[in-house]
Parts: C-alpha cells; structure tokens; sequence
C-alpha cells in the first residue's frame, strides 16, 4: 500500500507538523473528528448562491461539525458534516499536488508546513470540466494547526470579483478512537 496522500506530498516536512495534524493525514485509517464551527457567509445574494450549489455551509457560531476521513489506495474521501449539511470529497495526488473533487468542482491545492501549520493554498480550479481563468478562480488559502490538543481549521474562500465568499473557523477533536 502506498503511503497516505499528504506523505507522499510533504515528505520529509510531515514529521513538522504537530502530532495531532500527523494523527490526521499521515494515516491509513477511517477516522471520525467533531468539534464546532463559526461560519460566516457573504450576503451578496450571487455568493449565497454559489454556497447553496456547492453545498457549503451555512451561516451560523457554534455549529457542530463533523469529518470523517475515509482511505483506500491512492484516494481519500472526506465527508463534512455541518449542523446537518454534509458535502464529500474525494482527494487524489496528481501532479505534486492535492486535486480534490467536489460535485461540480475540482480544486487543486499546494500542500505546505510553515511553523507547525499546514497550508492548502488552491492554484487551480475547475467548474464542470472547464478551468476557470485565474482573474476568474476562486482565492484560499486554508490552514490548520494544532492549539491545546485541538485541530484547528481556516477555510476563507473568496473570489476576485465577488469578495470573501465564505469563511468556515474551528476546532475539533477525534471521536473515533
């Protein structure tokens, strides 16, 4: 079996991040993560749309989150439950990098590690097939870390004609264990 996608992409710089992000994506297991979110949502009626049609999240603070994490060869599946309203995605390496497929979408991420963190900064993107233009493409520039025993997530996406579209924070800890 092949090593799990983040270590086949950050090598030697996986062992950087804190052990609770290594526990998370330096694994071969099904895993189970909850914790709670604060979420805020643009109220450009376009960018609530485009929530809507990709399934994102809604509005809200506090709201309970849930991901699992599900491994086979050469894939991963994440299922991202919030308050309710889960969207899947399945990720794969191509390239050096993360492409992850999300109904409609395909975004395509740089993995890095600055000072105990993860980056998932998105270089490219995909709607039905198409890429989009850069002027087009949406912006994020996702994190994660490790605060107090908790894994702590950053997901602001925004789009260069639109503005901050959505931005999902929080924390959570692994239930499944």
């Amino acid at each position: 079996m092949s090593p799990p996608l983040f270590r086949q992409l950050l090598g030697k710089e996986m062992d950087a991040l804190p052990p609770l992000l290594q526990e998370a994506h330096d694994a071969s297991d099904r895993q189970r993560w909850e914790g709670l979110a604060d979420i805020t949502v643009s109220r450009n009626p376009a960018a609530w749309l485009l929530c809507r049609v990709m399934n994102l999240p809604a509005r809200g603070r506090g709201v309970p989150v849930m991901v699992i994490f599900e491994r086979s060869e050469g894939h991963e599946n994440w299922l991202r439950t919030f308050a309710g309203r889960s969207y899947r995605s399945d990720l794969s390496v191509k390239g050096g990098r993360v492409v992850e497929r999300m109904g409609p979408a395909t975004n395509v991420f740089r993995l890095s590690v600055k000072d105990g963190r993860l980056l998932l900064d998105l270089e490219e993107f995909r709607f039905l097939g198409l890429a989009l233009p850069s002027w087009m493409r949406p912006r994020c520039h996702a994190s994660e870390r490790e605060e107090r025993g908790r894994y702590i997530f950053d997901v602001p996406v925004s789009l260069p004609w639109l503005g901050r579209v959505i931005r999902y924070t929080g924390s959570m800890e692994r239930r499944d264990a």
